[in-house]
């Protein structure tokens, strides 16, 4: 994965009404905040996404008037945007400072400990119980 990409799309999550600069500000402080307590900031950053990124989505799906839990694979740029958004949700819930709590997310996402890591487990733990229903699939 390109680590340009990456960034571009951490910046765009991160930011709020259109404000490119703080958001930038903020992933910044973040970054240096990693490097201080000893990792290396880009295999951070990359780590935590792959770690993070769910490989299926799971949709209701109403089937002559039953509704089915079906699992849906995503694509690459869905996986990346679900990740950071898990990992940006997580890191604002435990409020605070937020190049802070964002750094401790990635660096715990990064050694497979954090939330964001539990909460992408639980999905796909979903998604392979309801796989039976893969066939409602429409496409």
């Amino acid at each position: 994965m390109n680590l340009r990409i990456i960034i571009e799309k951490f910046k765009k999550q991160l930011m709020l009404n259109g404000k490119k600069s703080t958001a930038t500000k903020i992933l910044d402080q973040t970054l240096s905040i990693i490097s201080k307590k000893g990792y290396s900031p880009s295999k951070v950053l990359v780590g935590a996404i792959l770690n993070v990124k769910p490989l299926v989505a799971v949709k209701q799906v109403k089937i002559r008037g039953n509704l089915f839990t079906v699992p849906f694979p995503k694509t690459l740029g869905q996986q990346l945007n679900s990740g950071i958004g898990l990992i940006l949700t997580t890191s604002k819930k435990k409020g605070g400072n937020l190049p802070y709590a964002l750094a401790d997310e990635l660096i715990a996402s990064y050694e497979g400990q954090s939330i964001s890591v539990k909460e992408t487990e639980n999905l796909h733990k979903l998604a392979v119980q309801n796989k039976l229903f893969s066939t409602y699939r429409w496409f």
